[in-house]
């Protein structure tokens, strides 16, 4: 898979095997048992309600957000929610129907590392964050 990080603002490629690369595998929030414990990371599909991830936010280093669709906004919101309203730091990683060309605006959102669809070119995709030098709204980019 490819994997776009931004360190500091600037987006580096690497290749990995699997979505939560680097992390414990991401707790799911299906899973009654697994929600009293701490987790390290953590899978969020678009339609999770707050109330039933914002106890993990304290302990999660990654946040992993589907993207069912690119036509689909919630996962937009949600990076948005947790770095405004929720304060968090830590990573938020999105993937599933990830083009190129969205990667500008969801970096805005305040999403840092990205899976780029199979059939996207990463070479092209680094050259999106940081496109547009203008914006009418703020950035939220942690």
């Amino acid at each position: 898979m490819k994997l776009i990080t931004t360190v500091n603002g600037y987006p580096e490629q690497q290749e990995i095997d699997l979505i939560w690369s680097g992390y414990d595998e991401p707790h799911r929030l299906d899973d009654a048992e697994q929600r009293s414990s701490a987790v390290s990371s953590l899978q969020i599909e678009p339609d999770a309600l707050p109330d039933a991830f914002q106890h993990h936010l304290i302990t999660a280093r990654l946040i992993l957000l589907h993207l069912p669709a690119f036509t689909d906004g919630r996962p937009y919101s949600l990076a948005a929610m947790l770095r405004q309203h929720y304060r968090y730091e830590g990573e938020i990683r999105v993937y599933g129907d990830v083009r190129a060309a969205q990667l500008d605006h969801l970096h805005r959102c305040g999403i840092n590392s990205f899976i780029l669809k199979e059939d996207q070119d990463a070479a092209s995709a680094l050259g999106q964050i940081g496109y547009f030098s203008k914006w009418y709204q703020p950035n939220i980019s942690a």
